[in-house]
């Protein structure tokens, strides 16, 4: 029985462990650059999930990006404010999402399933 739980919860770990790793790196070493929306993605019903934009590097490079969308969603061909990283300029998220409490949220959620795995595999262990 805790085994079925471990295995669910591992992969959640493990599958949110890439953007966490993405958001860490660019609020250390990002690069604030302004982008364009060119696309608002809805994946559920009205609310727009993601934006496809365009921002230019600090070298001048013109990079197109998909990333969560800021709140409120930017109109196509509003600006809005993005970091990105310099050594992979297409890792890129809205300040906003950076600066905020989803990105935190993250954090914890993640470190609380850390906690869940370690618990079930101590209690598999113990009573097993």
């Amino acid at each position: 029985m805790i085994l079925l739980l471990c295995l669910p919860l591992t992969a959640l770990v493990l599958l949110s462990l890439p953007a966490q790793l993405r958001d860490r790196r660019l609020k250390r070493r990002g690069i604030e650059a302004e982008a364009v929306c060119v696309e608002r993605i809805r994946t559920s019903g009205v609310t727009v999930h993601y934006v496809r934009c365009h921002f230019r590097t600090e070298t001048g490079i013109k990079i197109a990006a998909r990333i969560n969308s800021p709140r409120p969603a930017p109109e196509v061909g509003q600006g809005f404010p993005v970091v990105y990283d310099p050594r992979k300029p297409s890792d890129a998220a809205s300040a906003q999402y950076l600066a905020g409490r989803e990105a935190r949220l993250g954090y914890v959620f993640q470190a609380a399933l850390a906690v869940l795995v370690a618990a079930a595999v101590l209690l598999l262990t113990v009573f097993s």
